[in-house]
Order: structure tokens, then sequence, then C-alpha cells
């Protein structure tokens, strides 16, 4: 037992002094550092970095160019007006010597006696001597020669009477019946057919169409109609022409596809191109 505590006093014992020996150890340390920072050997100070930023300001510096100074213009003097000189009249000369106008009176002619054994021929008065004597008029026509040009004018052709619309020139026009088949698929529409008659009303030639419907069940309906002849047509003086419309249309108030014919324009005489005298 007494071993065993002395063995454990010797422990403790030795453990104390270690432990004395590190701290007075750590102290000496310690002041050595600020006892060098005092002398004259260099002591150290631990500094902690730190970052900062930094905004750096950027100045633009523009130079400015020094304005060119302007110099002002005089005024310029008002011009001044210089007076007219009046330049004096230039005498007119007048002429040293007048000149009189003198009329000679024509000579008469000479009569020439013939010779014997030659034949005398009677010289014919010219136009002149016929204006002196009063035989030709001021005109400087005779009248033999206004005769002959009188009958040589020819007649010149009677001015025909204007026909008017095309409207008055139409008869009777009967009421037209709707084609079924366009009626079926429900198309409308307008076709313009020119028409030449003859100075009795009848037609000359078969009718031109100027404009299409649209639809060629209208185009070829609209032709039949106006070659049927069942449009009546007025006489005229000579041959001439009109124009008509064949409107295919749906009328809202009855409900019903019906046809128009219309004379449209003016009616005109045909030209000898197109068959007139």
């Amino acid at each position: 037992m007494d071993k065993l505590r002395s063995g454990e006093m010797t422990r403790k014992a030795v453990s104390f002094f270690l432990a004395v020996g590190l701290h007075a150890l750590l102290f000496m340390i310690q002041a050595s550092g600020y006892w060098g920072a005092g002398g004259d050997e260099l002591g150290y100070t631990l500094i902690q970095p730190r970052l900062v930023e930094i905004e750096s300001v950027r100045r633009e510096v523009r130079a400015e160019q020094p304005k060119p100074q302007v110099t002002p213009k005089p005024p310029t003097p008002p011009a001044q007006k210089t007076p007219a000189v009046e330049q004096p009249a230039s005498a007119v000369e007048q002429p040293l010597t007048k000149i009189e106008e003198v009329h000679q009176e024509k000579s008469a002619p000479r009569e020439t006696q013939p010779e014997p054994g030659e034949v005398a021929f009677e010289a014919s008065p010219t136009n002149e001597d016929r204006s002196e004597l009063g035989e030709i008029p001021e005109n400087g026509t005779t009248d033999g020669e206004g005769e002959v040009t009188a009958e040589s004018e020819t007649p010149s052709a009677p001015v025909l009477p204007p026909l008017g619309r095309a409207s008055g020139m139409i008869g009777f026009i009967p009421s037209f019946t709707f084609p079924k088949n366009a009626e079926h698929l429900g198309v409308e529409g307008t076709v313009l057919m020119e028409i030449y008659l003859s100075p009795e009303g009848n037609f000359l030639k078969e009718p031109v169409m100027l404009a299409s419907s649209g639809h060629r069940v209208l185009d070829e309906h609209g032709q039949r109609l106006i070659a049927s002849g069942q449009l009546r047509f007025k006489p005229a003086s000579e041959p001439y022409k009109l124009q008509m419309e064949i409107r295919y249309f749906y009328n809202e108030e009855n409900g019903k596809y019906e046809v128009e014919p219309v004379a449209v324009g003016e009616a005109a005489y045909l030209s000898t191109e197109e068959g007139g005298s």
C-alpha cells in the first residue's frame, strides 16, 4: 500500500512539474515577442487581409473644339439708280431731191401695114384688154367658164336624220322564260349583243356577242333569243345597228328568275365596211 501511494504521488508530482514547465515555456515565447518589438530587433504583428472593392470612375474628357469665329459682313450699300440720260432725237434726214413718180400710160399697139404679098393676121385681145372694155367680170371668169364649172360640180349626198336612242328603234319586246338548266344552277349574268339591221328592220347578218355573261348556258340562250326573230325593229332610211343587253337575274319581289332584253346606247347607220350604202 505504501508503494502504491508513493508511486501515485510521484506521478502527480511529475505531471505538476510538466504542466508548470509548459506554461513557463509559453510565457517566455510570448514575452520574447513583446520585448523584441520594443528593442532594436524587428518585431512582427499579425495582419488579417481584407478585400475592399474600389469602383473606378471613368471620366470621358471631350476635347471641345473651338468654335470658328464668324466675322460679320459689312452691309452692302443700296444700289444707286443712275438717272436715265435722254438721248437727243436724231434729226430726220430729209431727202435732198424729190423724186416724182411718173405714170407711163400704156402705149397703143402700133399698126403695121402688111407688105404686098403677105397675109394680115388679126391679134386676139388679151384679158387686160377685155377687162378694160368691160367684157370680163371682176372674178376673172367668163360666162362660159362659169357654166362649165357649175356643171362639173357633183351634188353632195343628203344628210341622214339621226336615229336617236336604240330603245326607240324596237317595236315590241315579248316576255321570255328563264332557261331551266340555268335556273337549276342558280346562275345570273348579262350578255351584250350587237345587231345589224336592214332599212326594213330585218337581220343583215348574225348578231355579234360583244360581252359574255361568264356562263356558257346564258350566252347560248342569249344568241338563240336574238336569232329567234321574236323581237321587232323599226325601219330606217339606211341600214343601221344597235346594241342590246339580255339580263338574267333573280327577282326578289316575286321570287322568280327572269329574262329582260334592254336596248342600250345610240342606234347608228352602218358604214360601207359594215355593209351600209
